[in-house]
């Protein structure tokens, strides 16, 4: 009985994570260039039962065989596919046809993400909805020169961002190893400290686009029913365990 309490107590903690996983997928679905997450799990190592008595394993019988004690997480996987492209007025947005990512400058160092809206501040620097510097290939922010401050702009196919026809710089499409990014937060992922992307090769974007996130919100759901569904059948695996070992204790171990 202890055995079947582990492995539903295992699940519980499984379908726990995995709730949640889908409940930020959810909950970002409308992020822009945001990647869904989901959770693949593994198999505790099986224990093996064999019969009592050494007598009878000496004689060459057979073990009875192996038993699973319970499921664990084995990591939170990222899907990298696109998602779909949102037309939008702002010149200044643009998707990335193909692989490659933009980088942006944050307070906690370069991040990485899919998320291209953008706009100019106050101080005449692109940046992202959060006020983060867009980087251009040699990783530095493309600033509006004082002459043209206050001055809109937009974004070529091939990066170029144009104010008032003159180029102040290019937006830069980066990629990095996709196994070494870290989700930090929305659509923003992060590399190991001391590791930089290389250039995108042949990377163009779509001027006036935006990628939305690429969370099947009707699947989703879906999903969260049939974990809601297992975790409730976990609780009550747990208490039928429960149960058994009181009666166990209280009746049985009485007995004459």
């Amino acid at each position: 009985m202890i055995r079947g309490l582990y492995s539903a107590a295992s699940g519980l903690l499984s379908t726990q994570l995995q709730e949640g996983v889908i409940a930020d997928n959810l909950a970002n679905s409308g992020t822009a260039g945001y990647k869904s997450r989901h959770v693949t799990f593994a198999a505790f190592g099986p224990m093996a039962l064999d019969r009592v008595g050494s007598v009878a394993l000496a004689a060459g019988a057979a073990p009875i065989g192996t038993v699973s004690s319970g499921a664990l997480v084995d990591q939170t996987a990222i899907q990298w596919t696109p998602g779909p492209l949102r037309a939008t007025d702002n010149p200044l947005a643009a998707a990335i046809s193909g692989p490659g990512m933009f980088a942006v400058r944050t307070p906690q160092g370069v991040r990485y993400t899919r998320a291209g809206e953008f706009r100019i501040d106050g101080a005449g620097v692109l940046v992202n909805p959060a006020g983060d510097a867009v980087l251009g290939p040699g990783g530095h922010a493309l600033h509006v020169p004082a002459s043209l401050a206050g001055a809109t702009g937009a974004i070529q196919a091939d990066g170029t961002v144009r104010v008032r026809g003159q180029s102040i710089g290019v937006v830069g499409v980066f990629a990095p190893p996709l196994a070494r990014l870290t989700p930090v937060g929305g659509s923003l992922f992060a590399l190991p400290a001391g590791a930089a992307a290389p250039a995108a090769i042949g990377a163009s974007l779509r001027p006036g686009f935006v990628e939305q996130a690429n969370v099947d919100v009707v699947a989703q759901m879906a999903s969260l029913l049939q974990v809601q569904q297992a975790y409730a059948s976990d609780q009550r695996a747990v208490q039928i365990a429960d149960h058994t070992m009181k009666a166990a204790l209280t009746d049985v171990g009485t007995l004459p």
